[in-house]
């Protein structure tokens, strides 16, 4: 079955066309569409051609005037520092939001709220840091993608400084969270609102942020896997002498920063089920064997100690 792919129609209407034509150039670039491609891009080309705006505009315009509208004229290193900049006001968003929830909603019910989830979060004789990787899509140009690593500092004055492992200059940021999708950053100086979406599909963390006349869409891999040398120390203990088989134990004393997966829920080996914060190291467990996880009681913010049941996996459901 065939369906019409319109999900919108923008109708405007003004006094002429001159007037009308600036009015659909600002309503196209304050569309913010998530979660499916769209033409606004190419639109928005169309509207501020020179041609269409003079008013010649016929039947066989888009083929006639086909490398204008879909041959990308954005410089490629004027996009990629502009998707930098994109990520680095991502990066401090998603963190503000984080400390934003954990301040109405601490760990534990409020029986557990460790100094370090503070903002900035505690760290004794430095600053806390953080790495995220976001892979960009550059719709405006060929569709290709690149990964941009960024090293995120948490500043005693709220600032991020955030750089990337390609030398680049780094970002200062400053994020406040507004309400819902909306933020207000602050970045080298310059004050700007910023919208931003953000939805999980397939273990990968979709996000897409508009600011201005600038959309940028990024992807985030959820649970990301320990090197080999990482994973042979941290490895889980499981299937011991004190324990049935199947059972999954903490391998050292933690606290739950991330539950990736519910009970019941069924899972392959070596897939990531929870990450254990401890000396100052995520430490992702994972699934020792194919099957259905069961016992999963522990919550983010709670603290395990070493030995102690996290989970099991069995055969059976």
């Amino acid at each position: 079955m065939h369906y019409d792919p319109m999900i919108a129609k923008l109708v405007v209407w003004e006094q002429n066309r001159a007037a009308a034509l600036v009015k659909l150039k600002d309503c196209l670039s304050k569309f913010q569409v998530a979660g499916l491609p769209t033409n606004i891009n190419f639109l928005r080309k169309l509207a501020n051609h020179p041609a269409f705006e003079s008013g010649n505009v016929e039947t066989h315009f888009i083929e006639n005037y086909k490398d204008d509208l879909f041959v990308d004229s954005t410089n490629s290193k004027e996009a990629y520092e502009a998707a930098r900049l994109g990520a680095s006001l991502v990066a401090a968003c998603l963190i503000e939001k984080e400390h934003f929830t954990l301040a109405r909603n601490p760990p534990g019910g409020g029986s557990l709220h460790p100094i370090w989830y503070a903002s900035p979060p505690f760290r004794v004789h430095h600053q806390a840091k953080r790495t995220m990787e976001l892979e960009w899509d550059n719709e405006y140009g060929s569709g290709t993608s690149k990964i941009l690593k960024l090293t995120i500092t948490h500043q005693p004055d709220g600032k991020y400084l955030i750089e990337t492992e390609d030398g680049s200059p780094v970002h200062e940021v400053k994020a406040t969270y507004v309400k819902q999708h909306s933020f207000g950053v602050e970045a080298d100086g310059v004050t700007n609102d910023v919208n931003i979406a953000v939805y999980t599909k397939d273990q990968t963390r979709h996000i897409h942020i508009w600011q201005g006349s600038h959309h940028h869409y990024f992807r985030e891999k959820i649970g990301l896997d320990l090197s080999e040398d990482d994973e042979s120390q941290h490895k889980p203990k499981f299937e011991t002498s004190a324990h049935p088989q199947g059972a999954v134990v903490a391998p050292m004393a933690g606290l739950v920063v991330k539950v990736l997966v519910d009970n019941k829920t069924r899972v392959e080996e070596g897939q990531p089920v929870l990450v254990l914060e401890a000396m100052k190291m995520e430490h992702v467990v994972k699934a020792p064997s194919s099957g259905f996880v069961h016992g999963l009681q522990v919550k983010v913010g709670e603290q395990v100690s070493d030995g102690s049941v996290l989970f099991s996996v069995k055969q059976d459901q």
